[in-house]
């Protein structure tokens, strides 16, 4: 994608007021740090942070088949869902690797289903091509609409006034329509970095103002803007997979470590038949959580050898604040490579480093 037809969100201009460091991703220019990874990190673990997430893929599906039309096509249960309910699911191809992982919100009149940026028109042709005579409606926010996640122990804290709704109240993975300074919006109980907090859908002409308003008022109490680096680290301490990294194409739910999201007793629905004998053989690579020895970092592509030979490679890394800085990763390997408590070798500009398998996710919040 040439720069040129790099988009902006509409909250691109506070990003430049605030000296955020800009990067290509998702088909948008993104703030990947504002005052540094490690800071921001900081907020978002004891206090909040705040980031844009404009560049997510927004639909809005209508019509009373939506739920049947879509079980057809996830690996999740959809039709159980509740009335303002959240939930997290995927779309695989029938080879049983993901097309993307989503999050779908009931609405009273509307489904609104979230996808990848990346994904977002590979996504909006998928729905396209399955929708003939299902009798569903279609409608693509990306672009239009704004998404500002508060993430943080302290988010309730923050909302307090800010809303029109009870928003302690508001259960995990559950959603409710409000205004936000007066504007109005969806406001969801949902996030990707470990930490409790709202995302906020928005108009995308409301947003630079609401987006402003919580930075001053909120800075007193901590909030700080957060960008996608931190965003990053969050949610691989919190044991969450990036689509391209943990979820591919090739990578099924099932090799993921997500299989708990894999309804099998629903009818039917694409790639099942492949989930099935993927899950039944037990002998795929799968996802694995991995802490390097000393501060040596391990990072995408590198190789891992298990007794001396390649077991498979890292997927994901970072170092870990939340673990008092030691250095994690992902990695797909093999079945014996992936027991916890395992010793590896990774091979960083060709020497091996020893590696320890460790349970998923390396941080839980506290209760």
């Amino acid at each position: 994608m040439t720069t040129a037809h790099i988009k902006r969100t509409a909250l691109y201009d506070q990003h430049v007021a605030l000296g955020a460091r800009l990067i290509p991703f998702g088909g948008f220019n993104m703030p990947v740090q504002y005052g540094g990874i490690l800071k921001e990190h900081d907020a978002v673990r004891h206090r909040a942070g705040l980031f844009d997430l404009s560049h997510m893929g927004q639909f809005i599906l209508k019509g009373e088949n939506v739920p049947q039309w879509a079980e057809e096509l996830t690996v999740n249960a959809v039709s159980t869902m509740k009335p303002m309910q959240a939930r997290y699911n995927i779309f695989c191809n029938d080879r049983g690797g993901a097309h993307d992982d989503v999050i779908f919100y009931r609405l009273p009149d509307r489904w609104l289903l979230v996808v990848n940026a990346s994904n977002a028109e590979k996504m909006w042709n998928h729905l396209n091509v399955h929708v003939g005579g299902s009798g569903v409606k279609l409608t693509s926010l990306h672009g239009h609409n704004a998404l500002i996640a508060i993430q943080g122990p302290k988010s309730v804290e923050m909302m307090k006034g800010v809303t029109d709704c009870e928003l302690g109240d508001l259960k995990y993975y559950f959603c409710t329509e409000g205004a936000v300074y007066g504007k109005r919006a969806v406001i969801a109980r949902t996030g990707y970095t470990g930490e409790d907090g709202f995302e906020l859908f928005l108009d995308g002409a409301d947003a630079s103002e609401v987006w402003q308003r919580l930075l001053r008022e909120k800075e007193a109490d901590g909030l700080e803007p957060a960008g996608l680096g931190a965003r990053d680290v969050l949610r691989l301490e919190a044991g969450m997979p990036l689509y391209g990294h943990e979820l591919t194409e090739e990578i099924s739910p099932v090799a993921a470590g997500l299989q708990w999201a894999v309804k099998f007793a629903k009818p039917e629905f694409i790639g099942k038949e492949a989930l099935e004998e993927q899950a039944r053989g037990d002998r795929y690579p799968r996802i694995a959580g991995i802490v390097m020895d000393g501060k040596v970092p391990a990072r995408e592509g590198y190789s891992v050898f298990l007794d001396g030979a390649v077991a498979g490679e890292i997927r994901s890394g970072s170092v870990a604040p939340s673990l008092g800085g030691k250095n994690i990763a992902t990695a797909l390997v093999g079945k014996e490579a992936a027991v916890p408590g395992t010793r590896l070798q990774v091979e960083v500009r060709g020497s091996r480093h020893g590696a320890t398998v460790a349970e998923q996710p390396f941080y839980k919040r506290p209760k």
